[in-house]
């Protein structure tokens, strides 16, 4: 092994008073099974909701929202309610 140049040594020097060679045993207060358990629990919540997400597109791209709005009674056509047909054509208008 070849001799430390100078400038290996100060950089040895500088590191070693810095701590930064020495490796951090710091762990987190909950420890990584916590992490772990969140992690897994917010991915399940994310597959929940994008297979509810692909049944609600699935329903309405085939058509199966807007037969049910029909066969619940929706007003067909422009009939209104009786209050909104008595209302002006223009409100505060010419």
């Amino acid at each position: 092994m070849e001799p430390k140049s100078e400038l290996e040594k100060i950089k040895t020097e500088i590191l070693d008073g810095l701590h930064l060679n020495k490796k951090s045993k710091h762990r987190l207060k909950f420890g990584s099974s916590m992490v772990s358990a969140v992690l897994v629990v917010l991915t399940v919540f994310s597959v929940i909701q994008a297979v509810q997400s692909a049944t609600i597109y699935s329903k309405v791209k085939g058509g199966a929202v807007i037969k049910a709005a029909d066969a619940a009674g929706s007003p067909s056509g422009n009939a209104l309610p009786g209050q909104v047909q008595n209302l002006p054509n223009m409100v505060g208008g010419c």
